[in-house]
């Protein structure tokens, strides 16, 4: 099976490298193009793409604008002239970060990485169906190992690489060594969804979503000041499941 691909550049002999690159991927498909933040807005929006090549600085914006659109399954690779972004492209859980001029060896190390993430996985222990609201998880620290009871967690917020961090319903903030992915296929999904594609919350613990002028939201959890911010393409999930969980 194929796997799609969109270039968002605006410059148009870049999107003509890359595309010309990954044709010599054959289960790679370049489904879509776009040079402008409007253009690219409207292919997310009608398509579903598994891998997006995202430029950094767009005329008009960034590329991190254009996460709100973004299916949260669909992988990000920035590709950008500039290094000062990478900690901010691992945080909302980049697949990778590569500096142009792209080389060909280092584009198929991205591709490499991709076709290892998107393998289907065997269910075993940990998997989602083995997980019920009120079990506890196994973790690893950079302090030790633990069990952390479910119905204790308030949110779980990607903080680049192998590493999340969870947020517990008495304050504490614990730094896990597992990727958001990870964490989304041993969730149980009658409690735990996706709001970002940097966050997954308890939906037990909403206490209201906040909307501003510009159509942007958060979500504010019982006991926990900080916010988080959510994705529009996933808004309709979480209201849904806010008012299932209502009283």
């Amino acid at each position: 099976m194929k796997l799609k691909a969109i270039i968002v550049d605006d410059e148009p002999y870049v999107r003509d490298d890359l595309r010309h690159m990954l044709a010599a991927h054959k289960d790679i498909d370049v489904a879509g193009e776009a040079g402008t933040i409007a253009g690219a807005k409207k292919q997310l929006e009608a398509k579903r793409f598994d891998v997006a090549f995202l430029d950094i600085q767009l005329r008009g914006g960034s590329g991190f604008d254009l996460l709100p659109f973004i299916d949260p399954a669909t992988q990000i690779v920035f590709i950008t002239a500039h290094d000062e972004y990478a900690v901010r492209a691992f945080e909302v859980n980049a697949l990778d970060y590569i500096l142009k001029p792209v080389a060909a060896d280092r584009l198929a190390e991205s591709i490499a990485r991709l076709k290892l993430d998107v393998q289907p996985k065997n269910a075993g222990p940990g998997s989602a169906e083995h997980f019920k609201p009120d079990d506890s998880v196994f973790i690893s620290t950079d302090f030790g190992q633990m069990f952390v009871s479910l119905d204790e967690i308030l949110a779980i917020n990607s903080i680049g690489g192998n590493y999340a961090a969870m947020y517990l319903k008495n304050g504490d903030k614990l730094i896990a060594r597992k990727t958001l992915k990870q964490w989304e296929a041993i969730l149980p999904e009658s409690v735990f969804i996706r709001i970002h594609r940097a966050t997954i919350i308890n939906t037990g613990f909403i206490e209201r979503i906040a909307y501003d002028s510009d159509g942007s939201c958060v979500v504010h959890l019982s006991g926990q000041e900080e916010n988080f911010a959510v994705s529009r393409r996933l808004l309709p999930s979480l209201k849904s499941a806010h008012k299932d969980r209502a009283p």
